[in-house]
């Protein structure tokens, strides 16, 4: 084996002591280096064994590790910096996967499992409802018979226990494991149709549990006239949903604090809450937070600590942002709880009363029912903690995370990231300091959010998306919400790891975990064209109003060419990978492979109204702008990246195969450019976007050494494209008279145009590479310059743009050298075939009476999803 010394910089930020603290984080690794974790070990600066463990996430073709996952616990002092190393195992027994003084030791028994830390003894699942039914530290057990249960209360008043129908270890291992639960909501007359999972997560030598939960509507919208309102029929309503836990032993104080840490308040056991009601800014109030009737969500700024006494309730203490604590001291023990990113996902709340603790995740304190949209989820994470009385609890610290990066130079030897290269390498500072912008100044991300407020539990993590209210002229901001438009998770993270700030990943990872939850359409129950599909964003310079993140509302328009759904155009993958790549979060996956299966789905024609007549493509994952264009183009070019962000994530060839048909549909070697009219920006600019996907093509065709009939066909179709764009391509600075609307985001797109260049100089022949490369880097020149000239370059969108693609510019400087040459085609394309979709196909060729009875058939089938546009009640537990 190779030798190698892989750094990895971890940093406390926040004045906090850290005591074998748990970090994740994914590793890139070069192709060859390493087979198994177990031929690896971490090592601190003095060379010393860290405990730790590892798990493939990914492999390159030759069976080696190319994303390795790593958990790992962190000693620190307040404000240190430290760095640790992953080397190669000095001997057998010093491999990875040490978990140091402890190991842990799971039981799986059916619909329950045993989970010992070394430091505590969990029982997980249970009887009736329990997520946990014991937890016993030092031989005690700190949980009263009930456990810790997972309650919905419906708005009729009527309360389900949440019913496993299934437990499982979903993470084996020695240092951390995860058991995860999948279920339902029952009552004792009726079944609720929400689901839910909660992962449990263990860490040897620790008395404290992880415990993500998430709730599911497994049913379709009923979307009237493609309109997506809270009210939808679809929509479930509740008062609130709480995990309780019933502690052992009668209650002798609680401590807790709001916000700090260090002042830390003791009071009697009588009845107590924190209600975090709002975000507390200074917008707090903002439109963004109405229910269906367009009425307001929140009564009051920030949070509220109340007592109850013999004398009544007395508000003790109250503030704006609170990332609180609570812990119950017993003579058997102590339970301490909390939830994560507390204020951030309001409303939360934290109880004690009448001798049960219990964590708010939807409270009822909250002034408007909860309202859940059909295919819509949310996920919570909760952090318990079981100790001796006395003990010290570590949430703090598990509210405030260390900051843990791969040093971007071995992130660029690795090359498990195309066209990737280290933040310090790249040469172009205007470029940097215009994309720095996102995470520092007056235009960083995160401080836009407070303009309108994205906070609260169905937006944080969202954009706000203030390109589209430059022309807003109302008192109040106009509330548009970005739902990962071109995809800023990718930019996003590929930052974070070109520079190892931190800023970044805190941006990226609540993006991911909105878009996994709000932003995709999670039924099996409606049509396959919209069946787990990703929502747009909101509509062009209209209020995102009572669709919240879905586009269309009936306030902004109910005529029959109004509305929608998700489509082709608005699907981006690419971050998702990588984030499950970077933190191994097994929905980030999942939600990859949803949206790739999604493709397959809208474009089979059996799934359609017209399937029994002609089981043919439909074309819906191809199409752009109108359904008759089924050439190169943002749609045709974001299904086929779908497809091979989901090949990568599961090796399943079905996904790169469908990927290639589409390909060959939409583009040709011999194609007729002219006849594109591609020099038509409002129609065509994108273009440029299945270009950029064609070259991810190609590098995964290297990749895997498959250099055939579709890799020459796909590299023969980018160069007759990009000798093209050399004789005909502008800056569309030059060309605003042909668009609609002359923003910022136009010279923004020409960054497209220099990414393109440089992957048709990285597969052309060598006489030809240097002017497609010097072309491009004309193209970044001018569209940095020409995007920067608008007094609007700072908005989000153009911003989002050349984050994610302008720094490959800098790789192309770097390592133009290693370049390939692939020698001449052995192959004969013969001629572009026009692709005729499902409907063209059948208006072509059938009898009228035939087409008449399908036209019937369809229109039946379309009232019964859409429900005749009528309104109807939402489903109310």
């Amino acid at each position: 084996m190779q030798d190698f010394r892989i750094p990895i910089l971890l940093e406390e930020h926040y004045g906090l002591a850290r005591q074998q603290e748990p970090v994740r984080l994914g590793v890139p690794l070069p192709r060859g280096l390493l087979r198994d974790p177990s031929q690896a070990m971490l090592v601190d600066a003095l060379e010393q064994p860290l405990p730790w463990q590892g798990r493939a996430l990914a492999l390159w073709p030759d069976g080696s590790i190319k994303w390795l996952l790593i958990d790992l616990l962190a000693t620190l002092g307040a404000l240190e910096r430290a760095s640790v190393r992953l080397r190669p195992a000095r001997q057998e027994g010093q491999e990875g996967g040490s978990a140091g003084a402890f190991s842990l030791e799971l039981q799986p028994r059916g619909l329950t499992c045993g989970v010992a830390t070394g430091r505590a003894i969990f029982e997980v699942g249970g009887a009736r409802g329990m997520l946990l039914g014991s937890a016993r530290v030092d031989g005690v057990d700190l949980l009263g018979a009930q456990g810790a249960r997972l309650r919905l209360l419906g708005c009729s008043g009527r309360e389900y226990e949440a019913v496993a129908d299934r437990v499982c270890i979903e993470e084996p291992g020695r240092l951390c494991s995860t058991v995860l639960i999948e279920g339902r909501f029952q009552s004792s007359e009726q079944p609720s149709p929400l689901v839910f999972k909660s992962r449990l997560s263990f860490l040897a030598g620790s008395s404290s549990v992880r415990c993500e939960i998430q709730l599911r509507n497994p049913q379709a919208a009923r979307h009237p006239g493609g309109l997506w309102d809270l009210d939808d029929q679809g929509t479930i309503l509740f008062e609130d949903v709480s995990l309780f836990l019933a502690p052992a032993g009668e209650a002798r104080e609680l401590h807790w604090y709001a916000e700090d840490p260090a002042r830390m308040r003791t009071q009697l056991p009588v009845d107590w809450s924190l209600y975090q009601d709002s975000s507390g800014g200074e917008n707090w109030d903002s439109i963004n937070h109405i229910d269906g009737k367009g009425e307001p969500t929140v009564t009051f700024r920030g949070y509220r600590v109340q007592s109850r006494d013999p004398a009544g309730p007395m508000l003790i203490a109250d503030g704006d942002r609170a990332a609180p604590c609570l812990l119950v001291s017993s003579e058997r023990g102590c339970i301490a709880a909390t939830a994560l990113e507390f204020w951030q996902n309001f409303p939360k709340a934290l109880r004690w009363e009448q001798g049960t603790f219990s964590v708010g995740l939807f409270p009822h304190e909250c002034r408007a029912p909860f309202a859940l949209q059909g295919g819509e989820q949310k996920s919570h994470a909760v952090v318990l903690e079981f100790g001796a009385s006395g003990a010290q609890t570590t949430i703090p610290q598990r509210q405030r995370p260390l900051a843990a990066s791969v040093d971007p130079d071995w992130i660029e030897h690795s090359g498990a990231i195309e066209d990737f290269v280290a933040a310090r390498c790249d040469q172009n500072a205007g470029y940097l300091r215009y994309i720095n912008a996102i995470v520092e100044g007056p235009h960083a991300f995160a401080a836009k959010r407070e303009i309108i407020d994205e906070f609260g539990w169905r937006n944080f993590g969202d954009l706000y998306a203030d390109h589209e209210g430059v022309r807003h002229e109302g008192s109040r901001p106009l509330v548009s919400h970005y739902n990962n438009q071109y995809d800023f998770l990718y930019g996003a993270l590929v930052h974070f790891l070109r520079t190892g700030d931190d800023r970044w990943r805190q941006l990226a990872v609540p993006a991911a975990q909105h878009t996994i939850d709000i932003d995709i359409y999670h039924t099996d129950q409606d049509k396959a064209a919209f069946n787990h599909g990703l929502f747009w964003h909101t509509d062009h310079y209209m209020p995102a109003a009572t669709c919240t993140h879905r586009t269309y509302s009936r306030h902004n328009g109910t005529a029959p060419s109004y509305g929608g759904g998700p489509s082709n155009e608005h699907n981006y993958t690419s971050g998702l990978l990588l984030h499950y790549f970077l933190t191994g979060d097994p929905e980030a996956k999942a939600a990859v492979l949803e949206l790739g299966n999604w493709v397959i789905a809208m474009d089979d024609g059996s799934r359609s109204a017209l399937g029994l007549l002609d089981a043919s493509p439909t074309g819906l994952a191809s199409q752009t702008v109108v359904p008759t264009y089924h050439k190169v183009g943002r749609g045709a070019g974001n299904s086929i990246n779908a497809l091979l962000d989901a090949y990568r994530a599961s090796g399943d060839r079905t996904y790169l195969d469908k990927a290639e048909e589409l390909l060959r549909r939409c583009i040709h070697p011999a194609d007729d450019i002219e006849a594109l009219e591609l020099r038509e920006p409002e129609t065509r600019w994108s273009y440029l976007v299945f270009l950029q996907v064609l070259g991810r093509y190609l590098h995964l065709k290297l990749e895997w050494g498959e250099l055939n009939y579709c890799f020459h066909y796909a590299r023969a179709s980018l160069l007759h494209y990009a000798r093209w764009m050399l004789e005909h391509e502008v800056p569309y600075k030059e060309v605003l008279h042909k668009v609609e609307l002359p923003t910022e985001t136009w010279p923004a797109h020409d960054m497209r145009k220099c990414h393109v260049l440089h992957l048709a100089g990285e597969f052309a022949d060598s006489g030809e590479r240097d002017a497609f490369h010097e072309r491009a880097a004309y193209f970044f020149e001018r569209s940095l310059a020409d995007t920067v000239s608008f007094p609007t370059a700072f908005l989000t969108r153009p911003l989002v743009i050349l984050c994610g693609c302008g720094y490959v510019h800098a790789y192309f400087q770097a390592h133009q050298e290693l370049q390939a040459d692939f020698g001449a085609c052995p192959y004969g394309f013969g001629s572009p075939e026009a692709f005729t979709p499902q409907k063209g196909r059948w208006r072509g060729t059938l009898p009228a009476k035939v087409r008449l009875l399908c036209a019937q058939l369809a229109r039946a089938s379309a009232e019964k999803l859409d429900v005749l546009g009528r309104y109807t009640t939402p489903w109310r537990t």
